[in-house]
């Protein structure tokens, strides 16, 4: 199978045969570079300054613990385009350690050759639109999900280590709408804030305003 052929099954290339995916990686200049077993391919933490796509063999993107474990992320499986979301935007670096798990064939593209292959099939860009627009969707998702799940406290706690200034805390609206955002009702809310104050946590300096006395309580896991 040739190289063109595996990208047909990559959800960058969805939809385009391997003649049409051919002319269009052949209008651009890319590299392709072999990796052994157990190999590094880039580091957490390395520059994503374009296209990184697995053409043959299994990389896995994983994290090293502060423990020193080592947490498995998820394997790439061929045609899959590592860290895809990370090329544009203000944090243009790898989340994770890619390594190798078995003999690996990678495509670099970079970003400014991304930008030309964009342009000379636009089937390209929208499928790679898609691609982010559902990851970004999926974590919202997810973030959703966690946080509708959490307790009043912490809730709470998250806006207030969010907002805390100097350690001032100053709501951006008022208790009502901050228990809608919350979906919890207003005294609940009060009930936790009077609390707070109570056991030395928070000062109340006036409508909808607090001191933090304790910062050590925001910052717990």
């Amino acid at each position: 199978m040739t190289m063109y052929e595996k990208l047909e099954n990559s959800s960058l290339f969805k939809g385009l045969t391997s003649e049409e995916i051919k002319l269009a990686i052949n209008s651009i200049k890319y590299s392709l570079t072999n990796y052994k077993v157990g190999e590094t391919v880039v580091f957490r933490g390395d520059n994503v300054n374009g296209f990184y796509i697995n053409i043959r063999g299994i990389v896995t993107a994983e994290m090293l613990k502060a423990t020193g474990q080592i947490q498995k992320i998820e394997d790439l499986e061929e045609g899959t385009v590592a860290a895809s979301a990370f090329i544009f935007g203000k944090e243009n670096i790898f989340p994770v350690d890619l390594v190798t798990k078995t003999q690996v064939e990678m495509m670099y593209i970079d970003k400014s050759e991304v930008l030309k292959l964009f342009t000379i099939n636009k089937i390209i860009l929208e499928n790679y639109l898609d691609e982010i627009s559902n990851k970004a969707q999926f974590l919202s998702k997810k973030l959703w999900s966690l946080f509708n799940n959490r307790t009043i406290k912490e809730k709470i706690d998250e806006y207030i280590k969010s907002r805390n200034r100097n350690n001032i805390v100053i709501f951006h609206v008022s208790l009502k709408e901050l228990a809608d955002i919350f979906s919890v009702s207003r005294p609940s809310l009060s009930r936790v804030l009077s609390e707070y104050v109570e056991e030395g946590i928070l000062e109340r300096q006036g409508k909808n305003r607090y001191r933090v006395l304790d910062s050590n309580y925001f910052e717990k896991e």
